[in-house]
């Protein structure tokens, strides 16, 4: 994988109301720790993290240069831990935490899997559901994959593919749960299925449509009380 760099700054501790104002001019909170050395408060650009993140993913491999007031700049290897988003707008962050690595220690991160082609299962009517996006594997930081290519176009109606027929090319070690299921065609609902279904929706909003009229009870308080 692809180390990248990028500069943050320290900072010192932030009221509320500060450290709102510091998103507001498009900065994020961060922090830097980990490998038992001392923890920083930093303030990263948030412009130049969306970049990072937008080019090399969660698991991108960062040399950080930390800078500080009046002290020489250190650069750390990091990689990102923990991203906040914001709840209504994911392109806007909120706080991410960086965790100091070792390039020859082996480490725990996510990879995204990436199924490719078109189940024989689709054509005959099945319904393919991708129930995992993403496995958990060990390795080197050098070696975090981008993503896991599966291809799924001999699934047919009934099959599945789980964790433990994952190829992992490399040297990699599986943490998902073998038995996990990544994939499978499920069978099209029968007419007999699909009629009590569609009468259960019809009662149901009938039954919201009589509440929504009925008077309040005399006896209900008042919301304003």
């Amino acid at each position: 994988m692809d180390r990248m760099e990028m500069e943050v700054q320290t900072r010192p501790s932030f009221t509320k109301g500060e450290l709102n104002q510091l998103r507001r001019d498009d900065k994020v909170p961060a922090v830097l720790y980990g490998r038992g050395a001392e923890n920083f408060p930093l303030v990263a650009d948030g412009r130049t993290l969306r970049q990072v993140l937008t080019t090399g993913g969660s698991n991108v491999l960062l040399d950080l240069k930390v800078k500080s007031k009046g002290k020489k700049t250190r650069q750390e290897t990091v990689m990102f831990k923990d991203i906040q988003r914001d709840m209504l707008y994911q392109d806007r962050l909120v706080h991410v935490d960086f965790i100091r690595i070792s390039m020859t220690d082996r480490i725990e991160v996510s990879v995204q899997l990436n199924f490719t082609g078109e189940p024989v299962g689709a054509d005959e009517g099945g319904v393919l559901s991708l129930v995992t996006r993403e496995v958990e594997i060990e390795c080197l930081p050098a070696d975090i994959p981008e993503q896991f290519d599966i291809d799924i176009s001999e699934l047919g109606i009934g099959d599945s593919i789980t964790a433990e027929s994952l190829v992992l090319e490399g040297d990699y070690e599986l943490l998902t749960p073998p038995e996990t299921t990544l994939a499978q065609v499920l069978a099209p609902m029968s007419e007999e299925e699909l009629e009590p279904a569609a009468e259960e929706e019809e009662e149901d909003e009938e039954a919201a449509e009589e509440t929504a009229g009925e008077e309040p009870s005399a006896d209900e308080p008042d919301e304003e009380s």
